[in-house]
């Protein structure tokens, strides 16, 4: 049984028979043989002989950092740039006047679906009107040939004679209105659908027009920012090849004992 402890300092003192007063008592006592709680600490990282090729990579990294080829970002190209032109001037004046016209064009359609304007009941009348020049030369041929006809035929001023050149007169009139009226309307619907039609081939040309060039320009400048990007690209894989199998890693332990 040990009857006294010497600390560090050589400094005796009694034991109590107190295991726990006599542990701080002799705090600061120089525990040796009998064993005691060791420790071990094992650390791993690349091994040294890839060290330099490290620090070396580390400082092109940095030299890519501070030149900005980290941060690369490809510009517009040129054909980048024409197709936003385009595609501008398409959004304010080519399309804007298209689709104007396609309006109006809808609107004629409109109108015949639902009987309205020339294509209505009053459609006669509004020809008739405009055709009025027309109708009255038509009227004065057909009854200066009629009365020509009516002397040859001995039948010059009978009011039987005169009903029938007035009869002859309208029939023409009013034939000639109609053929007039049915031109009208049929010019109309075809000119509206052309004119529908055309805007939309117009709109999908231009559009299609600038597309193919911003493609083109897209992969233009995908190819520049790879371009821009092979200095990160080849550190990133650098650096992973670190972690490699090929390279493996290095352990080292670090073992640390005490005493009683």
């Amino acid at each position: 049984m040990i009857n006294q402890f010497e600390d560090l300092m050589g400094i005796v003192t009694e034991p109590t028979g107190n295991v726990f007063i006599d542990k701080i008592k002799n705090k600061n006592i120089c525990y040796s043989g009998g064993g005691g709680g060791g420790g071990q600490t094992s650390t791993s990282g690349i091994p040294a002989e890839f060290k330099p090729y490290v620090t070396r990579g580390l400082k092109d990294a940095e030299a890519a950092r501070t030149s900005g080829a980290l941060s690369y970002v490809a510009d517009l190209t040129p054909e980048q740039r024409e197709s936003q032109e385009r595609q501008l001037e398409l959004g304010r004046e080519t399309l804007p006047g298209v689709a104007e016209e396609s309006a109006a064009a809808r609107g004629v359609l409109g109108e015949a679906s639902r009987g309205e304007g020339i294509f209505g009941t009053k459609g006669y009348s509004t020809v008739a009107e405009e055709m009025k020049p027309q109708l009255q030369q038509l009227a004065q041929m057909t009854r200066g040939a009629g009365q020509t006809q009516a002397g040859l035929s001995g039948g010059l001023g009978s009011a039987k004679q005169q009903a029938m050149i007035e009869g002859n007169v309208l029939d023409k009139s009013l034939s000639a209105t109609t053929g007039e009226l049915e031109a009208q309307r049929l010019g109309r619907t075809t000119a509206a659908k052309d004119v529908i039609g055309s805007g939309t081939e117009v709109g999908a040309q231009s559009s299609a027009g600038a597309a193919l060039i911003e493609r083109v320009g897209t992969s233009l400048q995908q190819q520049d920012q790879a371009a821009g990007d092979s200095e990160y690209q080849g550190l990133q894989r650098f650096f992973s090849l670190l972690g490699s199998p090929a390279v493996g890693s290095e352990t080292k332990t670090t073992t640390s004992g005490g005493g009683k």
